[in-house]
């Protein structure tokens, strides 16, 4: 698999995003993916807003929100992160929301640049970053994709030693972000796509499904909600021991 950064010139509130890469990236190969960062697709939708708003936002791009000292941690449709996913870097006395439908921007990228250069395999990732419980640091992670299967399923396959994997799913798509999101960065480098070639992903020419789109687990589903619910009745049963 290799890897390619791509230093462009700024993205601008309202640009187009295909032309946008077109210039940048002159030719895609079979089996190429492309990562693009979700603040210039936001840009692209005009998804910005005033500072002074930011909080009204947050509430409306949520489910549920939880105050804490640092930040606002907020449930959407992609499951818990911090803020809603706006965010103040790189925007020019503004903030920058997610964008609105990535999917749908992901599929008509992946569909015009399969056109374009005569393509049967080609993928497109939209990256964000998220905090992670208990880990410092941020990493990045997909918000949508389109081209190829999310999952690599191990269920039902072998070991090296013949045992039989029970639960074990690989998750491609956020891997590739991650790798994505070190590549470009957070700051200054100005590098919102990354060109990857001979990923290992399984490519697929049907849409993907509703399924195949939520990689969001529900909390009863979720291994870790244990560690919370279990650090909760703790807590509670020190108190009264108190």
């Amino acid at each position: 698999m290799q890897i390619k950064g791509i230093k462009t010139s700024v993205f601008e509130e309202g640009d187009s995003l295909i032309d946008f890469i077109n210039e940048h990236i002159p030719m895609f190969c079979d089996g190429d993916v492309l990562t693009v960062t979700s603040k210039i697709v936001a840009l692209s939708e005009r998804r910005v807003a005033d500072k002074s708003e930011m909080k009204t936002i947050i509430a409306k791009e949520s489910y549920q929100t939880i105050e804490t000292p640092w930040a606002i941690l907020t449930l959407a449709d992609d499951g818990w992160g911090i803020n809603a996913g706006i965010d103040e870097s790189n925007a020019d006395q503004s903030i920058i929301l997610l964008p609105k439908n990535p999917f749908k921007t992901a599929k008509m990228l992946c569909d015009k640049i399969k056109n374009q250069h005569k393509l049967k395999k080609f993928g497109v990732i939209i990256t964000d970053t998220r905090s992670t419980p208990l880990r410092i640091g941020t990493i990045g992670r997909a918000i949508a994709y389109a081209g190829f299967k999310p999952l690599k399923d191990y269920i039902g396959e072998k070991d090296l030693y013949g045992r039989k994997s029970r639960v074990t799913q690989s998750n491609h798509v956020d891997a590739l972000a991650a790798v994505a999101v070190c590549v470009m960065g957070e700051g200054d480098e100005q590098i919102p796509l990354v060109h990857i070639s001979s990923a290992p992903v399984s490519f697929t020419k049907k849409p993907l499904s509703k399924k195949d789109t939520q990689l969001f687990l529900l909390p009863e589903n979720d291994i870790f909600s244990y560690i919370f619910k279990s650090s909760k009745s703790e807590s509670c049963k020190s108190q009264k021991d108190k």
